[in-house]
């Protein structure tokens, strides 16, 4: 974090232990502006979204948690070039993004905005979302089903996907740890790509791949969303969890991208429960889980911070449609290698 940084955050009763030096930040009361460079945003040199200066859902919230200034609002740009007469050079004027780190960024403008009142865009960026939201409106897409089951080599693989593992596979865990009923479908490895038309490597709208919510379930009337972290603290969770819960609502729920325009449809495949995932739920709940011991939670994310940013996230004008919740568990070391999750 720059000197600047740290004074204006101070001017408006925040203290952060680090704040990305690559953010840049302007304050005339009541808006904080908050600039990203164009690699953060995906328009050039694309960088993943829940990475510390590319999150900007989780520092405009946590700012938001942690301000003594209750009226403040919070604006975002990016640093575009100019060209020869001092003209803004944007790259994007509608269409396909030209990859899906762009698509992502240019989806989670628009739904973060329409969301929070005391969110706002830049002259610049809000043409910039108006002609990807024309974009959605007019064209059908179509998501990636999942093709097979996900990889079960347990004893090789990194500590996360254990932990999902053992998430799935435990029935005390998900009774004792995530609340949920007995008998309820839980399943891993969620795609989260778009295409526009249908699914083929050119007409891909957000990254595919390995993009995938870490694990789901059906509670009800909801799905609900994870995104896990084991010993890996990260602010960026919050951006993930805002993005996986907003897709998962217009793919499953909607079935639209764009608030009735924009169809969008999924093939009912059995891999991986996908097919149980339909058109009767309602509501979506996105769960940020991570351990509470050892490296869990990021220090710019305890406990009464996590509380405000939980009431000012489900403060989403969504009448209840999507909602969010921190939730945390235990990692403990086996005594013949491995580890085991307590509540």
């Amino acid at each position: 974090m720059t000197p600047a940084q740290r004074a204006i955050l101070t001017s408006i009763g925040v203290t952060l232990g680090d704040f990305p030096n690559t953010i840049g930040l302007a304050y005339t009361p009541p808006k904080l502006v908050m600039t990203l460079t164009q690699d953060a945003a995906g328009f050039s040199n694309p960088i993943n979204m829940q990475d510390t200066r590319a999150c900007f859902e989780a520092w405009c919230l946590i700012i938001k948690a942690k301000t003594s200034n209750d009226d403040l609002k919070i604006e975002l740009d990016v640093k575009f070039e100019l060209d020869e007469n001092g003209i803004t050079v944007v790259s994007y004027t509608g269409g396909k993004p030209a990859n899906g780190h762009l698509g992502r960024f240019l989806y989670r403008i628009l739904k973060f905005s329409e969301q929070y009142k005391w969110f706002e865009l830049s002259p610049t960026l809000a043409v910039v979302k108006s002609d990807f939201e024309n974009y959605l409106a007019t064209n059908s897409f179509e998501t990636s089903a999942p093709s097979k089951k996900p990889k079960a080599d347990i004893a090789n693989c990194n500590l996360e996907s254990y932990v999902e593992y053992l998430f799935c596979d435990s029935i005390s865990a998900q009774k004792d740890i995530l609340d949920l009923p007995s008998g309820t479908t839980i399943d891993r490895q969620l795609p989260v790509s778009l295409f526009e038309g249908t699914k083929a490597k050119a007409t891909g709208v957000f990254t595919g791949g390995k993009s995938a919510i870490d694990f789901w379930a059906l509670d009800g009337d909801t799905i609900n969303v994870y995104e896990l972290k084991s010993d890996n603290p990260m602010v960026g969770i919050i951006t993930e969890i805002f993005f996986y819960s907003n897709y998962v609502y217009d793919v499953f729920i909607s079935e639209s991208m764009n608030h009735g325009k924009g169809s969008v449809t999924h093939k009912a495949v059995e891999d991986r429960s996908y097919n149980k995932i339909d058109g009767k739920k309602k509501k979506v709940k996105g769960i940020m889980l991570s351990n509470s011991n050892r490296k869990g939670w990021h220090s710019s994310l305890g406990k009464p911070t996590r509380n405000e940013i939980e009431k000012i996230m489900n403060g989403n004008g969504m009448s209840g449609a999507i909602q969010y919740e921190f939730l945390e568990y235990q990692l403990n070391p086996l005594k013949i290698g491995g580890y085991y999750i307590s509540k």
